[in-house]
Parts: C-alpha cells; structure tokens; sequence
C-alpha cells in the first residue's frame, strides 16, 4: 500500500510542473513578514524606480500582504507601478482575496487607483530598455477607474490586455468589499474571474494571448492617481514616466490581499462554455 502510494505520488510530480513548483512555495498565506523576501519585485529585478509607497506582509495589516503605490500607472510600454510576482511555467489557476479601498474612503476617489493580479511575459534578455514592442502582459484589478455607462459609479473591475505593447482595456462594476479573484491559464487563453460572499464563480473575460511566453510572471500590481498631468506625461514622454517617481500627485490606494494559491486547471483545453466555471479552472469550492 505505501509503495503504490509512492509511485502515485512520483507521477504526479513528474506529469505536473505546477505541483513541483507549490512544493517551492508558491503560495503565500501572507501570516509571515519574512515571506516578502520570497516575492520578486519589478523595479528590482528590471532595474526600474522604485514606485512603492508602502508594501509589506503581516505588519501593516495582519496576515494580509499591504500594498500603497505612488502615483503612476501600467499602459502600453508604461510601467510606473509596482508589481511582486512569482515565476511560473505553464498552466495555472492562480487566486487570491483582495480588499481595495482609498486612503480615507472605502472605495479609492482618485481615477485609475486599482490593484489585483496581473501576469506578464518576463522582458526578453536580448532587448533594451529602450526597444519597443515587447510587452506582453493582462491583469484584473479592483478599485475605481472612471465613470462609464455601463458603471458609472462606486467600485469597478479594470481588465487590461497588452499585446506586443498596445493596450486595450475594459471596465465592469464590481462588488464592495472583500473580493475573490482568480486569472487561469490554459495554453494560450486566460479567464478572469471573481466571486463575492461566498457566491459562484463568475468569468468576466476571456482572452487569447498569443505572445504570452510559456514561463511567466504572476503577482500583484497597484496603481493609482492617473491624473491630468500624467497624461499629459504620457503623451510627451512615455521613456521619463518609466524613470521618474511623481510627487506632485495624490496616492489614494490601499490593497490587502489575505492569500495568494496556485492550482492546475482540472480542464486541458480552452472551455467551451462556463457551466462548470469552478471544477473546470480548480477555483475554490
């Protein structure tokens, strides 16, 4: 019995790359501060400013890992914010519980002031800093955008594509409060999903990356203040956005995430339909 135990146990590891990688922690409860130093953090590993206000795990708040940006903003070629990922290789499920509020309000007042789950192709070695057209990366974040029809006010879901550095983005109402929110992997397409208070699981958008890299980044990004003269900013000069730190803004983002998993998808192939959303993706039940 123990030795057929054994074996099974050899298969696994050996036909799912993603198990051998959660035996390497991939997953964070967020209950030790030391874990932080487990995370790896863009501007660090790019040798980018350093646009972190605050970040930490289990201090600022209890058993939740606390992010606050500086101003900036992820467009395009533009990455003035910060974002801690892990590295993974092939299909994955990953999810966390996140909370997004303002400095002084429950739902951040300051336009394009979200955080979330974003994963992005690492930058390949062989480019420079300076060469276009290679950013491939998506996200789902929570938090306030801007008005739209289709959500005018209160908290909102931001979903952001970028494809060999061109962006496009859509916005959705979301829930108040504590949101689960998940990004799958299943070849080249991805599913963005959330649940709220305990209900079902809920695919907001699928989309087919092409470009995305088999080994990729995957963690948290914040952002916040994407005021008049960023704007501006971003229409003069896309290169000092991404080498300056801006303090003429006002930085209205709190993010604390209370866990991040990383499961396999039980589903090999792009689903067909979102009937079975939850077993599908391995979603919590």
């Amino acid at each position: 019995m123990q030795r057929s135990i054994y074996l099974l146990f050899l298969t696994i590891v050996m036909v799912n790359p993603v198990f051998c990688q959660q035996t390497s922690k991939l997953d964070d409860e967020f209950n030790d501060p030391l874990s932080i130093n487990e995370w790896k953090l863009f501007h660090q590993e790019e040798a980018w400013p350093n646009h972190v206000l605050k970040l930490d795990i289990d201090s600022s708040t209890a058993s939740c890992l606390h992010v606050e940006p500086e101003v900036g903003f992820w467009y395009g070629e533009v990455h003035c914010g910060p974002y801690l990922y892990r590295e993974i290789e092939g299909d994955f499920t990953a999810v966390t519980s996140i909370k997004v509020s303002g400095k002084t309000s429950e739902v951040p007042i300051r336009l394009f002031s979200l955080a979330g789950l974003m994963v992005r192709s690492p930058r390949p070695v062989d480019t420079s800093k300076d060469d276009k057209n290679q950013e491939n990366w998506l996200f789902l974040t929570t938090g306030f955008a801007k008005k739209t029809k289709s959500a005018p006010v209160g908290p909102q879901f931001e979903t952001k594509v970028t494809i060999n550095s061109n962006s496009s983005l859509e916005i959705f109402t979301a829930p108040q409060g504590w949101i689960e929110m998940a990004i799958s992997r299943i070849g080249s397409v991805f599913y963005l999903s959330y649940r709220a208070d305990d209900g079902s699981w809920v695919c907001l958008r699928e989309i087919a990356h092409p470009h995305m890299a088999t080994q990729t980044q995957i963690g948290f990004i914040a952002y916040t203040d994407f005021n008049n003269k960023m704007k501006r900013r971003y229409l003069m000069s896309r290169k000092k956005l991404n080498t300056t730190v801006y303090k003429d803004g006002k930085p209205d983002l709190v993010a604390r995430a209370e866990y991040f998993r990383i499961t396999k998808p039980k589903q090999e192939t792009p689903l067909s339909n979102y009937d079975d959303l939850a077993t599908a993706l391995s979603l919590p039940q």
